[in-house]
């Protein structure tokens, strides 16, 4: 295949997108036109083809299920040619890259849509990579790019119909939107009397576009995930086959060097030779280096362990003497503040022996109180029994005749009383007064 035939086939594959459409439409076209005339009696379909947002979801779809047939055409022909491979089956023997060229004349002979197939372009990719260089050295990453590629445009080929995929939804949502906006819009309570077919119209157009939609789409992915699998498959028989078959097909360079020298020209084994010697050269150089290197290890550990050594002992010196300081304040701090607690303990002590000197006085003194009160309160008792001595005695005398006796009563319980109570002042003087009756 030409250099040009190759560069030409991108630009024929960036029509691909619109071949979905330019046949999509008249067929979603037609379909519509039948089913809105009767050709197609069903009216369930004409129910859900009626409003303009259901048609568009349609016409997307019947765009979609062109794109997913013209992909499942051309999977079937790149299956077909995985069939049969334009190549003869490889014998297991490693030729020289130069029978290339062989092999390009018998790829030259088939159809150019043979070689336009996946198989093809990756049979004439491999063929001109070794024939290009030459070689076949980095085949095998020459290979596992053609197929990452290969991947990444089969993978690329779905955004159309990720996108139709994820348009038809909102479609359905936005005629949902829109039926609703409608059947609502300027109804008044006389309308919704008079004109009710208007709101239904509306609410049906709303939810019969949502329900078109989703199902629709569930048809769709359903379809879509047949064909991408059917696709990969494809994708990865051709893979299996560039493995086998061309991978391992042409004889590298690196390994074809002769382990004897016999028979080899002058020039060959001078190279040798010299191969030898750098090789021996080589070797000795770095088992010089693996000596030093050792000798230097040694030297850098021993240095190593002494500075470690001299660290270890520096940094404990330093934290015994900042140790030891730690260890002085902590005393002093703490005499300092045992002597503060036994000046505390003494200041409370005296202290407390004052208090205890004023509650004794204090003692002593309610004791007094208690005494003065006790007396009182029996000279009180005193006083009520004289009052009431007096009283009986008034009451005799009033009762008796003879003054004498009431005088001598008198008398005898004045003694009495003076007896008994001495802290109790003396009863007032009693003046007789004689009683008029009685004289």
């Amino acid at each position: 295949m030409s250099r040009a035939t190759r560069t030409a086939e991108p630009r024929r594959g960036s029509f691909r997108n619109l071949v979905p459409f330019a046949l999509g439409v008249p067929i979603a076209l037609g379909l519509l036109q039948a089913i809105s005339t009767g050709l197609i009696p069903s009216p369930e379909l004409q129910r859900y083809t009626q409003f303009p947002v259901q048609k568009t979801a349609v016409v997307l779809f019947c765009c979609a299920m062109t794109g997913l047939l013209g992909k499942l055409l051309w999977a079937l022909r790149e299956r077909a040619a995985c069939l049969r491979p334009p190549l003869p089956e490889w014998d297991g023997k490693a030729v020289p890259p130069s029978e290339v060229a062989a092999l390009q004349q018998q790829m030259a002979l088939h159809s150019v849509g043979m070689r336009r197939t996946l198989l093809g372009r990756r049979i004439m990719a491999v063929l001109d990579f070794v024939s290009g260089r030459g070689s076949a050295d980095d085949l095998d990453d020459q290979i596992r790019c053609l197929a990452d590629n290969d991947a990444i445009a089969l993978e690329g080929s779905y955004a159309l119909l990720r996108f139709i995929t994820w348009a038809i939804p909102i479609i359905g949502f936005l005629g949902t939107v829109l039926g609703i906006t409608g059947a609502i819009s300027g109804v008044t309570p006389e309308k919704l009397e008079s004109e009710l077919h208007l709101v239904t119209d509306g609410l049906s157009e709303a939810f019969d576009s949502t329900a078109l939609a989703l199902f629709l789409t569930m048809v769709l992915m359903f379809f879509c995930y047949l064909v991408e699998r059917f696709e990969q498959a494809v994708l990865e028989a051709v893979d299996q086959y560039a493995d086998a078959q061309l991978a391992h097909r042409f004889a590298r360079n690196r390994g074809d060097m002769p382990l004897s020298t016999k028979g080899t020209p002058a020039a060959t084994q001078a190279v040798l030779d010299g191969m030898e010697q750098l090789v021996e050269k080589q070797v000795s150089l770095w088992s010089g280096a693996v000596e030093k290197t050792e000798q230097l290890g040694a030297r850098q550990q021993e240095r190593m362990a002494t500075a470690i050594g001299q660290a270890l002992e520096f940094a404990l010196t330093r934290y015994g003497k900042r140790l030891a300081e730690l260890e002085e304040a902590l005393v002093a701090r703490n005499q300092a503040l045992l002597d503060t607690v036994s000046q505390l303990a003494a200041a409370l002590r005296e202290t407390g022996r004052e208090h205890q000197i004023t509650l004794s006085r204090l003692t002593d003194g309610l004791g007094a109180q208690v005494e003065a009160l006790t007396k009182v309160q029996t000279g009180e008792v005193e006083l009520l029994r004289m009052q009431e001595l007096l009283a009986q005695n008034l009451s005799l005398l009033a009762g008796s005749n003879t003054f004498e006796q009431a005088v001598e009563s008198l008398t005898a319980a004045v003694h009495l009383l003076t007896a008994r109570a001495t802290t109790v002042p003396p009863p007032p003087a009693l003046r007789v007064v004689p009683r008029t009756d009685a004289a």
